[in-house]
């Protein structure tokens, strides 16, 4: 019986909602290139009344996305954008419309020259970072079992050594994915409880697991964010070494998860969380 094989699907990872002088855009603009020169002389204008006077706040957005930097740049460098904008956006120059963006941009200015507060910021940053990408749906498995079914089936694709002998025995419900030789769930009960228990049973390093449904998603996302390596059998399996335990750190995931989308919808109760991140 042949193995079922798939190319490796990676997390996606959502464009980050970039703030320009004119409009919400999903395209980074920086004051330092070709391109965006010519459009903040040919078509950029300072109005940023709509996300200013509005319930948004400067923390909906990555700071040095609105200063058109990278988070490593040296404090000369965000002065140096910082002041580049105000000259472009101020008043004096850009008339009524910079007003709202030359206060966005001291908030934004006061907090990434402040070494405390920038700081503070980054470690924020960071955990936000970790939940983007996550859209509360599996991204590996399709689902084939009934509505009602609490369970779900789960590989631990570290531990995976790539025996195949999941994939012989439940054919529909595992594959091996191309890149690393792991398997991997792909349809949800596709096959008989029975099947599926026999390929449990059948692991040599004990790497499958009956999980709850409402767990699945998460550890989808995370299993994605694993350090993996190719699988060679008989060569033991360092390249999969793991740095903490992912079903430890589903619970506290899910926790952060929660937590984010309780702040989001107090700021924006009319917007998603999911499709902010």
């Amino acid at each position: 019986m042949s193995t079922a094989c798939l190319p490796l699907f990676a997390a996606s990872t959502p464009s980050i909602t970039r703030f320009t002088t004119k409009k919400l855009t999903q395209k980074k603009i920086s004051p330092f290139n070709a391109t965006a020169r010519k459009l903040y002389r040919n078509s950029m204008t300072c109005k940023a009344a709509a996300a200013a006077s509005s319930s948004s706040s400067i923390m909906d957005f990555d700071l040095y996305d609105l200063l058109g930097v990278d988070s490593s740049s040296h404090q000369s460098q965000i002065k140096l954008a910082y002041r580049t904008l105000q000259k472009r956006c101020h008043p004096d120059i850009a008339g009524p419309a910079g007003h709202d963006m030359a206060i966005i941009l001291n908030e934004v200015y006061s907090i990434l020259s402040d070494p405390n507060l920038r700081s503070a910021y980054d470690k924020e940053q960071a955990k936000i970072a970790e939940l983007r990408g996550y859209t509360g749906k599996p991204i590996y498995s399709a689902w084939f079992g009934l509505e009602n079914e609490q369970r779900a089936v789960f590989v631990d694709e570290v531990k995976c050594v790539g025996c195949l002998k999941c994939a012989l025995f439940a054919e529909k419900t595992f594959a091996i994915e191309s890149v690393y030789g792991r398997a991997r769930v792909v349809a949800q009960w596709a096959d008989s409880e029975h099947k599926i228990q026999e390929a449990i049973g059948a692991c040599p390093v004990d790497c499958i697991s009956i999980v709850e449904r409402s767990n699945l998603a998460a550890l989808e996302f995370l299993m994605s964010k694993q350090p993996r390596g190719n699988v060679r059998v008989g060569m033991g399996n360092a390249a999969g070494a793991r740095v903490s335990n992912i079903f430890v750190d589903v619970k506290k995931f899910q926790t952060r998860f929660e937590d984010a989308m309780e702040k989001a919808s107090s700021r924006h109760p009319k917007v998603s969380f999911l499709s902010t991140y």
